[in-house]
């Protein structure tokens, strides 16, 4: 979405309301992100203050991942099974409503949840996130340093991602560095990843359609941070940090096939996912055409995390997909083309309309199957 001025304020950063009638009031402080330790280790890092008017809560979430998976091609089947690490440690602590606190400082805005969960937004683009679980299992100290500017959901003016589901606020893609703590070790991280700075007034996973992706992709020489809705809007934001040039749409995209000329995203080798209970693509093909060219990438799933947004069990989780090789090139309008360095990512995707449970036993089942197999068209 075009923004006449997309520097973002420490307003935006302290953002706890917005003008319209308030159904189902959601704000959130989010961050994903993608780092390598010092021990040689790839970690996803996950966690979010969540405000949420209608359950009276103020919840804070810390989560991560560790390590690289694979994909296994069943035995006389067509489908292939996908092995990941998963998540290793998932933590929701429930809060009165109000226990959230905003804090104004010169430079800054400093947002607690209790001692779980700090983060202090400056006014540079910089946050600084103090994480802790308090028992001893996960702490951290990291700094999510952004460059030029987010994609916006809205702002003055509100993104809609369905006729009622009135959004306001960005995801913006940035390097990462600082400490965790894993059981009392200490493990210096560097990365990327992208944090969410949200606030709704009313949303609908059931309206969203039959598959969403939401995330970043990052490279040494360009950032970006992508949204998909393939039955409703799409939008991205593309930073060339080399040449200070931003790209994003005007706001107007269409999902799923309404629209491929301007950004497609398109998956490739499924894999079923049994945390999950659905299939989950394992190649990801992104192009965007923007007025200086042709900005192509192709990232591989290597691990995944499966989370739901509130307290409460999801109707359908969402599951965050983890990069490890990420490949990129911009292609010039002149034909000449620049080789993409250092790519990393996430993905986080949501398919409301699951599967029936008609599946083969095989998906569920480790035991393999020997003689006849069942043919499909």
């Amino acid at each position: 979405m075009k923004i006449n001025n997309p520097k973002v304020t420490l307003s935006d950063e302290a953002r706890n309301g917005v003008k319209e009638e308030v159904r189902s009031g959601f704000l959130d402080w989010l961050m994903e992100f993608n780092v390598e330790g010092d021990d040689g280790e790839l970690y996803a890092l996950g966690g979010s203050i969540l405000s949420l008017a209608l359950e009276k809560m103020d919840l804070v979430n810390l989560c991560y991942a560790k390590g690289k998976g694979s994909v296994k091609q069943l035995r006389n089947s067509v489908y292939k099974l996908a092995k990941y690490p998963g998540t290793v440690m998932n933590k929701f602590y429930r809060n009165p409503q109000g226990t959230l606190q905003i804090e104004r400082r010169e430079n800054s805005v400093l947002v607690t949840c209790t001692e779980h969960y700090q983060v202090e937004c400056f006014d540079n683009g910089t946050w600084h996130l103090m994480l802790d679980t308090c028992d001893g299992e996960y702490k951290a100290d990291l700094y999510h340093r952004a460059h030029g500017f987010p994609l916006w959901y809205g702002r003055e003016k509100p993104s809609l991602l369905t006729q009622h589901s009135i959004t306001y606020g960005y995801n913006w893609s940035g390097d990462v560095d600082g400490t965790i703590w894993l059981d009392g070790k200490e493990i210096k991280v560097k990365g990327t990843g992208q944090r969410e700075r949200y606030v709704a007034v009313d949303s609908s996973a059931a309206e969203l359609g039959g598959w969403e992706d939401w995330g970043y992709i990052t490279f040494n020489e360009i950032h970006s941070s992508l949204y998909d809705m393939r039955l409703g809007m799409k939008d991205y934001s593309v930073y060339d940090l080399e040449n200070d040039k931003h790209y994003t749409s005007n706001g107007n995209l269409k999902g799923g096939d309404r629209d491929r000329t301007e950004m497609e995203i398109t998956h490739e080798d499924w894999a079923f996912m049994r945390e999950l209970d659905g299939f989950v693509p394992t190649y990801y093909n992104v192009r965007i055409k923007t007025e200086d060219g042709v900005y192509e990438a192709r990232a591989h799933v290597c691990n995944a995390r499966v989370w739901g947004v509130t307290f409460q069990v999801p109707d359908n989780p969402v599951a965050t997909l983890i990069f490890d090789k990420v490949e990129g090139t911009f292609t010039h309008n002149d034909g000449t083309v620049k080789t993409l360095t250092g790519g990393r990512g996430t993905m986080s995707v949501r398919q409301w309309h699951q599967y029936p449970n008609m599946l083969p036993r095989e998906l569920y089942c480790d035991d393999e199957l020997t003689g006849e197999k069942f043919e499909t068209l």
